[in-house]
Formats: C-alpha cells, structure tokens, sequence
C-alpha cells in the first residue's frame, strides 16, 4: 500500500469555480452527475447531502464531505433545520498522484470529517472561503494552494483513522500505469493507441488492457476521452478560444464530432455550456 508521505509528496491539486448554497426551508439544490470529485463543507445550520442512488451523509456546520466521481449529488436541509436552513460551500477537485492517477476516482463511499469548532484545521477551510470571497489578485493560485492544504489535512486523518478504509489508493502504486496516464494527461489531442499505450506502460497489449481497467475502472481509450471532454469544459470556462480551436487542442478533427461528445458528457452543447451563467460562484435556493 503507498504511504502517506508518498501520496502527499505527489498529490497534485486544482480547483474549479466555489458555490455558495443558501438553502432556505423546502430548499434544494441538485448538483447532477458530476465528473470529477466534489469537496463540500458546512458553513451553518444542518442538512443532508444524497449521493448516488440512496446514500445519504448528514451535513452540519463544520462538516467536510468528498464525494467520488460519477455521482449524483443533491444538498437538502434537514427537516429539524427549516428556520435556520443551511449554508454550504462545493467545489470540484482535480486531485492527482504525480499528475497521472486520480487520488478519489477509485472512491467507493463519500469521505467525512466532522471538525471541531476549536480546531486549528477548521481555519484552513475559512482562508480558503476568504481568499475566494475578497478576489484578491492571484486569488485563483492562492485558492488552490489552500485547498491543497486542506486535502494534505484530510488525508492525513483518513490515514489517521483506523475505520479508514484505504483499498481505493491501491491503484496509485503501479507507476507503469502512471506513465501511460501522465502521456495521457501531457497529451489529450494525441491519438493515443492502445498498443501505443502498452508500451509506454512495458507491459504486453492485453496485459496493460487488463490492469488498467481493473486499476481504475475504464478502459484506457475511455479514461482518454474523459479526459479531453474535462480538458475542454475548462478551457470552455477559463478561455476566450474559439469552440473549434478548443477542439483541436484536445483531439477531436471536427467540431461536430467534438460538440456530439461534448453534449454526450456533459448535456450541453459547449458554447451553451461556457455562458455566462455557468460561471457564477454564488447560489441561491
């Protein structure tokens, strides 16, 4: 099993935009399927947060959650909590050991830490929310080294803690598939073959084909295009290029093909889904 100080020395972490959700009684907000992890933290009062098909975690002040990728998340308050309703902050995480293999993709069950009002951790979580809130030059930077903080801190406690389930780090360990996903990471428009793939890995075609897929749970080619489409939605967010020029930069010929995947994935056409409206950082329900 890879140590925590391994882990920690290659995590890797980036951040998309902060929602504040204030929900008020009978409020909700439905987050969908989302296709990377998702951090949230209970600013105030209580609630639940439904992940997936069923489960359920309780969400109170001071509680943080990470969700798994692929999940549908809903956030609704508590049914002892409609005056006061509940305040929280959601993120999507990209979290990767040495920039290949996602830290939380292999995650079967949400993660949670309840912290105390007292603890010195709980000030990592409040910079973070501050230095999004004053928008500060570099903000974005500042922002993603403080939430690269918080994970440190949470890892550290999961390994912390002995009911701590831990076999979803396993595929971290094999660095040869590290190398066929770091290639994949470096290069999203290149048309990577499976036999290409194999032996960047040292492995035979088959081989290489079986280990992948039981390590992360796709398909070398699948975890691919997942990555071109995620790679696309933020240069979709974080750019001013051209939809088409988008596409060429992450693999696709034609910008039919790319807007037919792109809608496949995330249910929008991309100059939909890089409206201004997608942007906003602060929710209201």
């Amino acid at each position: 099993m890879i140590t925590l100080e391994q882990l920690l020395d290659g995590l890797h972490v980036t951040m998309g935009p902060v929602a504040i959700h204030a929900l008020r009684r009978d409020g909700a907000v439905e987050h969908g399927h989302l296709d990377e992890p998702s951090l949230h933290y209970g600013l105030r009062g209580a609630g639940r947060l439904e992940v997936g098909e069923g489960e359920s975690v309780v969400l109170a002040a001071r509680t943080v959650i990470v969700v798994p990728p692929g999940r549908r998340v809903r956030i609704v308050v508590a049914n002892d909590a409609r005056r006061s309703g509940v305040v929280v902050a959601s993120v999507a995480i990209g979290a990767t050991y040495r920039g290949s293999v996602g830290v939380f993709d292999q995650l079967h069950a949400p993660l949670v830490e309840r912290v105390s009002p007292h603890d010195p951790v709980r000030r990592s979580f409040e910079d973070l929310l501050d230095e999004i809130d004053a928008h500060r030059p570099g903000f974005h930077a500042m922002s993603e080294a403080l939430l690269h903080r918080c994970l440190i801190w949470l890892l550290r406690r999961c390994f912390e803690r002995r009911d701590c389930r831990l076999s979803w780090l396993g595929p971290l360990e094999d660095t040869r598939l590290g190398r066929a996903l770091t290639a994949m990471h470096e290069r999203p428009q290149h048309c990577f073959t499976l036999a290409e793939l194999a032996e960047l890995a040292g492995m035979s075609r088959s081989v290489f084909a079986a280990r992948f897929a039981h390590a992360v749970g796709q398909s070398p080619i699948e975890v691919l295009k997942a990555l071109r489409l995620t790679r696309a939605a933020e240069l979709l967010t974080r750019t001013d290029l051209p939809v088409k020029g988008i596409a060429a930069r992450v693999g696709y010929a034609s910008r039919s093909s790319f807007t037919r995947a792109f809608c496949a994935r995330h249910g929008l056409p991309p100059a939909d889904f890089r409206m201004p409206g997608r942007r906003r950082e602060a929710k209201i329900a």
